[in-house]
């Protein structure tokens, strides 16, 4: 996997965790892109596309967690006739205990591709199989692909330069984000 910028996926995913938050009706819930909770010193980001694959990322102050699953991948344990614990042990081997507790069993075994960066990458792979590491392109690595990603999710155009600085700065003023979702 290529160079990484920790602070910068969190500002992108802030970025379209704002714009979701803003565009989905609260009467449609279940139509949500993106979730985030924080709580205490955890922040945690959950993209779900309402097609059987998901992403969740948790900031803490040691390291980040990146858990995805892809339904499609061969890694994916609800396609197998028994559970291969196997399998999640060496996804999740090496990531210390206080951490593993973060992800309930189920959650575990919602897991096709795993990652933690504490300074450094670690990575368990499996077979060469990336497990669905396409999933990260939520954090869009730049401007043009978050705004055809927006224009396309939404079926709507908006003000260019706003929503650039929406990508850029993670977040916008109260009377911007009104203008651009009013476009």
């Amino acid at each position: 996997m290529k160079y990484r910028d920790w602070n910068e996926m969190k500002r992108k995913l802030e970025a379209l965790y704002v714009l979701d938050n803003a565009l989905t009706d609260p009467s449609e819930e279940y139509l949500r892109l993106i979730r985030k909770t924080e709580d205490g010193d955890k922040l945690h980001y959950h993209v779900d596309n309402g097609a059987g694959d998901s992403l969740s990322v948790i900031f803490t102050e040691k390291l980040v967690l990146v858990k995805g699953f892809a339904h499609e991948s061969a890694l994916n344990l609800f396609t197998k006739e028994q559970e291969e614990q196997s399998i999640l042990e060496r996804i999740y081997a090496g990531l210390p205990e206080e951490y593993q507790s973060l992800f309930s069993s189920e959650e575990k075994r919602e897991t096709t591709f795993f990652l933690w960066y504490d300074g450094e990458l670690h990575q368990n792979s499996l077979a060469e199989n990336d497990g669905g590491q396409w999933l990260l392109a939520y954090a869009f690595e730049s401007f043009e692909k978050f705004r055809d990603f927006a224009k396309d999710y939404y079926e709507q155009d908006f003000t260019e330069s706003l929503l650039r600085k929406l990508y850029e700065e993670g977040e916008l003023l109260e009377k911007e984000l009104e203008e651009l979702i009013s476009d």
